[in-house]
């Protein structure tokens, strides 16, 4: 694994959804200055539209945990009282931002969903994660921007990782 600010300019990146996360609610400012560089096309962001969900899920727990909504089993209140959902929407404001970046949005095609398992079989990842293999593999991306470590048990992948965390 290397430093997230050690990408070279110029480079291709998938960018998975903790570097939003830690970008968007100012916990990084490696994340930060990425999509920074990313936005000025210094390096060609990549995602999947499930990087963005699985980001926008996370702002809106977060959402709810700092409004003092049932934390301890926070996701069962959450599906079990939908009036306390759409009371959030402050959420919504951190996915516009990912959207507004200047990203590749790569498209979810069958033959990702079947690499994916190929990607679980092999490294042991769970679903999201192994989509996001079998989508880089399909396009040939071999970077990638992400807190998980279990990216570096991927054969062929180069993992950029924030150390400001």
């Amino acid at each position: 694994m290397a430093a997230l600010d050690t990408v070279p300019d110029g480079s291709n990146v998938l960018i998975d959804a903790n570097v939003f996360v830690y970008a968007l609610s100012n916990v990084s400012q490696q994340c930060m200055t990425f999509l920074s560089r990313c936005s000025r096309e210094q390096i060609y962001g990549i995602t999947l539209f499930e990087a963005v969900h699985e980001a926008t899920h996370q702002f809106m727990l977060a959402e709810a945990r700092s409004k003092g909504l049932a934390a301890a089993q926070l996701r069962k209140y959450l599906s079990e009282h939908p009036e306390a959902v759409k009371r959030l929407t402050d959420y919504w404001t951190n996915t516009q931002r990912i959207l507004a970046l200047n990203l590749i949005f790569l498209p979810g095609e069958e033959k990702i969903v079947v690499g994916a398992q190929k990607a679980r079989a092999e490294a042991g990842l769970l679903t999201n994660d192994s989509v996001i293999v079998a989508a880089m593999r399909e396009y040939g991306i071999s970077n990638i921007a992400t807190s998980d470590a279990l990216f570096g048990n991927v054969n062929g992948l180069s993992v950029f990782s924030p150390t400001d965390l």
